[in-house]
């Protein structure tokens, strides 16, 4: 394989996991903050 296609390949990947790990902590962050303080009405203050 190619230089380019390699570093194709690695960006892929790499922009693939990043967007997994993104997702699952911003699901995991969520999950616990409903679970810890569900309270809507402290939002405002």
């Amino acid at each position: 394989m190619s230089q380019g296609a390699i570093f194709g390949f690695g960006c892929v990947i790499f922009f693939i996991v990043l967007t997994g790990a993104f997702l699952y902590g911003l699901a995991t962050i969520r999950e616990a903050a409903e679970r810890e303080n569900f309270r809507p009405d402290n939002r405002h203050g």
